[in-house]
């Protein structure tokens, strides 16, 4: 089952696989990938991890995120850790436990990294972000379950920072958008339940191109959806799967070429976009 996946600097796909094979995978894309909805042409470079609880092992692994170092930083979520690596797969630390305390967390899922190497958790049980230093260190958090501005329902799903450190959350039975100073002030939030244009069905994963225009997926309507970081609705972008089969949408990261790659839990297999331009 493949969660939310991760692209590195130099273009590889980090995409963890949480249930039945509780590892890392890295891929690399070959130069002559044919990209508008078939992919083709993966290297597989390594795996690691196995199921476990020891440093370096994971219970359903979520999400990934990287720092200008390229160390990787997994949330762990049925350990209720985070964890960081090289980008070889080499222990470096971990923290967190489960509870509701201060740096500790119900089901971790999404993650980023900000410029300044900070790291932000959606602590999803917990309807709340966490915001921590790259060792670890505890340096604020912010949100509780509710619906007011800067609150989140019982699941805070995917985390993104923009280019100048503004965070954005995709909240999932809430079915919008907030967006937050780097420290955790309310900036705005978009989005409402139903099938318009500027509205979800159950956003999960969020990604943000080189121009920080933002890209989250709909799960019900089996769909990408692009804002401005503003929240000003640009495009739909629907997402075709193979003999009408079963698809669950979960994630999506945008490389430094703005190629948009989404993880299909359903088809099991990971979708490649490239921007077309027309006329």
């Amino acid at each position: 089952m493949l969660n939310n996946m991760v692209l590195s600097k130099s273009n590889l796909i980090y995409a963890p696989i949480a249930i039945f094979l509780p590892t890392i995978l890295i891929l690399s894309v070959a130069p002559n990938l044919v990209i508008s909805g078939q992919t083709t042409d993966y290297t597989l470079l390594g795996i690691w991890g196995s199921k476990g609880s020891v440093n370096g092992q994971f219970n359903v692994p979520h999400s990934l995120a990287f720092d200008r170092f390229g160390n990787a930083y997994v949330s762990d979520t049925n350990n209720q850790r985070i964890q960081k690596f090289t980008s070889d797969g080499t222990f470096i630390t971990k923290w967190g436990s489960k509870g509701n305390a201060t740096g500790q967390f119900h089901s971790p899922e999404g993650i980023d990294v900000d410029s300044q190497g900070n790291v932000y958790v959606a602590d999803t049980g917990n309807s709340r972000i966490q915001k921590f230093t790259d060792d670890g260190k505890f340096i604020t958090k912010w949100g509780s379950r509710g619906s007011s501005d800067g609150q989140f329902s019982r699941h805070a799903h995917g985390v993104v920072i923009d280019s100048s450190n503004y965070v954005y959350v995709t909240d999932r039975f809430h079915h919008n958008i907030k967006k937050f100073t780097s420290d955790g002030k309310f900036i705005t939030k978009w989005g409402s339940e139903g099938s318009g244009d500027g509205q979800f069905l159950l956003p999960l994963g969020i990604g943000i191109d080189s121009l920080d225009n933002l890209y989250i997926v709909d799960q019900i309507r089996s769909s990408i959806e692009k804002f401005a970081s503003d929240g000003k609705f640009r495009q739909r972008i629907l997402i075709q799967f193979a003999n009408d089969s079963s698809s669950n949408l979960e994630d999506i990261e945008l490389d430094k070429n703005d190629i948009i790659y989404v993880t299909d839990r359903g088809e099991h297999n990971i979708k490649i976009y490239a921007p077309v331009k027309i006329g």
